[in-house]
């Protein structure tokens, strides 16, 4: 496994030393796939932050997510949680991230390929797996899960077993709902549409961030904006942030996987807190509280807001008080 170990001095808090490590775990050919299939010559590329020794906290994002919660740069997806200072302070523990299987990163891709196996939660799960066991990781402190992956911390909550002392899981139920996968669908179909085109994959992607919000949010964003200057410039501006960086084969990949999701609560034993948003159109709040009637040990929390799905990148308040409490439970 090919290791990377820096530091970066003006990231680093005085008195605690914080080390910045990125490797990319080689797994074994054929890593066998839920679908039957197997993955040939695959890869799974991380990056780890913090004291060598420190609590091991790790950091799922959505399918646009990517090793880098933090970043030294201060360009992570999450740094507003994982950071010195933050909810996830990487001066007192150690987080972890991934490129997904499938996506567009430094791990193994479809990279605009016709033919690329189906990945399933559970895969990227035991790809996980072996990643933590071959950095030597005995017991993880926290697993924390956000929309995809919430989906993917599940399945690896199961895989530890008393291992984890603790999940979290913001936006992320043990299935899809059925707006999701309908809304999914339509996105596909934009993509055939176009032919798989850039602009048919920007397209997809505007979709998808307006059911991430809620039409109230909308609203109250946009009323007052001019057709042209207001939602439509907002649509178009992610559709093509999006389109600039991921591919549509990867894309279509993450989404079938989203789609396909099932666990079981009743599998996962460590404790668990649940992050739900009454206003989600994505993972409805039923969803959520049918986890919890089924899971052994776990609490819902549940919050209003207009940004309904994407709360827990917009609701920093809330979202920093839930995961204090949980490091500290754990």
């Amino acid at each position: 496994m090919a290791v990377t170990l820096r530091s970066d001095p003006p990231r680093q808090p005085a008195g605690i030393h914080v080390e910045w490590r990125e490797g990319v775990l080689a797994l074994p050919d054929p890593f066998p796939l839920d679908s039957g299939e197997s993955l040939r010559a695959g890869a799974l590329a991380w990056q780890c932050v913090g004291p060598a020794q420190a609590p091991l906290a790790v950091v799922l994002g959505g399918i646009s997510a990517h090793r880098r919660p933090c970043a030294a740069d201060g360009d992570g997806w999450w740094e507003r949680q994982c950071a010195a200072g933050r909810a996830l302070d990487i001066r007192r523990y150690r987080v972890l991230g991934v490129d997904w299987l499938g996506g567009v990163d430094a791990s193994t891709g479809p990279r605009g390929l016709a033919a690329f196996p189906a990945i399933s939660t559970a895969d990227q799960a035991r790809a996980l797996l072996l990643l933590l066991n071959r950095l030597g990781v005995r017991q993880v402190h926290l697993v924390v899960g956000a929309s995809y992956g919430g989906a993917v911390a599940q399945h690896l909550a199961a895989l530890l077993g008393a291992r984890l002392r603790r999940l979290v899981l913001l936006s992320a139920a043990h299935k899809a709902s059925q707006f999701s996968l309908a809304l999914r669908h339509v996105q596909r179909a934009l993509l055939d549409l176009g032919g798989d085109s850039r602009t048919g994959l920007a397209l997809a992607r505007a979709l998808a961030v307006l059911g991430y919000r809620t039409p109230a949010g909308v609203e109250a964003r946009f009323g007052e904006s001019s057709r042209d200057e207001g939602v439509l410039a907002w649509l178009a501006h992610h559709g093509e942030r999006f389109a600039a960086r991921f591919d549509a084969a990867a894309y279509r990949c993450l989404g079938a996987s989203l789609d396909t999701h099932a666990a079981d609560p009743a599998n996962i034993s460590a404790p668990t807190t649940l992050f739900g948003v009454r206003d989600d159109l994505i993972v409805p709040i039923a969803l959520l509280r049918d986890y919890a009637t089924r899971a052994a040990r776990c609490e819902l929390v549940e919050i209003d807001s207009e940004f309904g799905h994407d709360a827990f990148l917009k609701e920093d308040a809330a979202v920093a008080r839930l995961l204090e409490t949980a490091v500290e439970a754990a």
